[in-house]
Formats: structure tokens, C-alpha cells, sequence
């Protein structure tokens, strides 16, 4: 049976609201069992992070989540991910993958349509538009030979270090003060504080610790601005808690560094139970999870642009 226009309308937005649905379950069964890629260590590199079989290019955003919590649950370890025709492409068979077999991601596009104004004028106006592609892990492939192991040279925790001085650095205004036995980021001084270098147990503790506060650091008004004065332990306080962890995995993997969650000193760093508090407070979880990811991108967009001039 040919569905009309409206039809057609009609089953987008039904296939859409199925596969939003779809995300936001992985992505909050995840949470409530604390089975979050940026709860695991990690190596850095491409390798790690799940990218695009033919462009090579990292995921990001929420998409980036929704590849490594498939992988980890399906147990893949070549985080190479393609549509049937760029499987093909690359000369893979696509024998028995039906779309129940992929994992659902979705990209933003933003379209521009023209309107009559109140003044009979035409005006041209914009709308972002979601797009939902079926991709597939290489490994799903009949066809897969797992490629050669290549030994990854992990970014040494001094040269992490020199990267995170840079940052700061780089920023007009923000200032890192040595001092005390906590780590935080202060919005109104524009601050870094963390305990002085030989207070922390082991060097990770520190890169991973320095990175945390960075990602904080990209809230400020003259960054990329983020509501950072919410209270202790409320739901907005572990929304930014996420983004900093979220925002930290990628960064630190980008910049080829070794990423350790437990070693972060900042309290409540990685707290499920501020988590699970503020996923329960969202009216909207799946737009919320999505915001919160989104926002994690941009703020480590940001420091690696202001690094190193990353095309992120």
C-alpha cells in the first residue's frame, strides 16, 4: 500500500518517537546500573572511542554514548561503526543485518524555509530537523576479521599536564591556585583550585582531576556559559556533574590520554546516586540526556579548540 504525504508525515514521527524511546531506555538502564562508559578506564586514541568506519571521525554528543554503551554491552571491542552502504563500500558483506541488528543514532540539520511576514514580505527562516541512521559495529559483519593489534603509546601523565597548563593559559581570566586538600572550579573568581602537586596519590589522579575542573571552567559567562551556581546535591547539580564527566572522557581520549574515573579527587565526582537524583526530576529524560550530552561536546570542543585547534 503507497502511504500519502500526510502518511508518510505521520509514520516519520512514529519511527522517531520509537527509536527516541529506544535511546533513552539504553541510555537510563545504563545509568541505573552504573554501567556508563565514563565510569570505566579507558586508553586513549581514536581506537577507543567509537568513529565512523569511512570518515574515521569520533561520534559525538549523545551518539558517542549510545556506541560505547552498545559495545560494552554487546561486547565489542573494534569501536568501527558504518551504514549498510559504507559497509559495502569498504567491501564488507551485509548478509542477515537487518535494522533490529544496528544501533540507532541521530544527527541535527538544520533547514531553511521561506515564510510570508506580516508585512507580505518573504523571510527566510531555519529549523533544526533530526535524521536517524542505522549503523553497524564492523564486528556484526559475517565477513570480519579482527585487524591487527597496534600498541597504543599512551600520552604520559606530564605531557597531560602541560596540555591542562596550556588551557589555562590560553583563557584571559580563568586562574589555578595550588592549595588545600579539595578540587573545585569557582564561576564568580573564575577559578581553578586543586591540592598541590604532591598531595595527589598518583600522577592520573591529578591529569584526571585537572580535566574535570577544566570541563566545569567551560561554563563561565565568557565561555560557552552553563548555569554553574545551583545547589549542593540538587538535580541541576548532578546535570553539571555529568556534563564534567561526560566532557572529560572525550577530551581526554582525544588527547590520547589514559582515563581513570575513580581517580578524580573532586567530591561527589562520579556519583550514580546524584545521577539517578536528577534523571528522575527530568519531565523530558530523553530531551534532558540529550541536552546534557550535547553539552558536554561543546564544552570539550572547546578546551581542544583552545588546545590545539582540534576540527571538532
Amino acid at each position: 500500500m503507497t502511504m500519502n504525504k500526510e502518511q508518510k508525515r505521520a509514520y516519520g514521527e512514529m519511527k522517531q518517537q520509537e527509536n527516541q524511546e529506544r535511546w533513552f531506555a539504553n541510555l537510563s538502564t545504563a545509568i541505573t546500573d552504573n554501567n556508563l562508559p565514563w565510569r570505566k578506564p579507558w586508553v586513549g586514541g581514536t581506537g577507543s572511542m567509537p568513529h565512523n568506519l569511512v570518515s574515521k571521525k569520533a561520534y559525538r554528543g549523545g551518539n558517542i554514548v549510545q556506541l560505547w554503551i552498545e559495545g560494552m554491552v554487546r561486547g565489542w571491542t573494534d569501536l568501527r561503526f558504518a551504514t549498510r552502504k559504507q559497509l559495502l563500500s569498504k567491501g564488507y558483506s551485509i548478509e542477515g543485518l537487518t535494522n533490529g541488528d544496528g544501533v540507532n543514532i541521530q544527527f541535527f540539520k538544520r533547514s531553511k524555509f521561506i515564510v510570508e511576514n506580516d508585512d507580505g514580505e518573504e523571510e527566510t527562516r531555519s529549523r533544526w530537523l533530526t535524521r536517524w541512521y542505522t549503523v553497524f559495529c564492523v564486528e556484526q559483519c559475517v565477513d570480519y576479521v579482527a585487524p591487527d593489534v597496534e600498541e597504543v603509546e599512551v600520552v604520559p601523565e606530564s605531557e597531560m599536564m602541560v596540555h591542562f597548563n596550556d588551557y589555562i593559559a590560553s583563557q584571559d581570566t580563568l586562574v589555578l591556585h595550588r592549595k588545600g586538600v579539595r578540587a573545585y572550579y569557582s564561576s564568580e573568581k573564575d577559578d581553578i583550585v586543586m591540592p598541590p602537586h604532591e598531595s595527589f596519590i598518583s600522577p592520573i589522579g591529578e591529569v584526571m582531576t585537572a580535566f574535570h575542573e577544566a570541563i566545569h571552567s567551560t561554563g563561565h559567562v565568557n565561555r560557552v556559559e552553563r548555569p554553574l551556581k545551583s545547589a549542593f546535591g540538587s538535580p541541576e547539580y548532578a546535570y553539571e556533574e555529568l556534563i564534567a564527566e561526560m566532557g572529560q572522557l572525550i577530551v581526554t581520549l582525544t588527547l590520547g590520554g589514559e582515563f581513570k574515573p575513580d581517580s578524580v579527587v573532586e567530591d561527589n565526582a562520579n556519583s550514580q546516586a546524584y545521577l539517578k537524583s536528577w534523571l528522575a526530576a527530568c519531565k523530558d529524560k530523553d530531551k534532558a540526556l540529550s541536552q546534557a550530552f550535547s553539552s558536554a561536546q561543546t564544552a570539550a570542543d572547546y578546551i581542544l579548540k583552545s588546545l590545539m585547534g582540534v576540527d571538532a
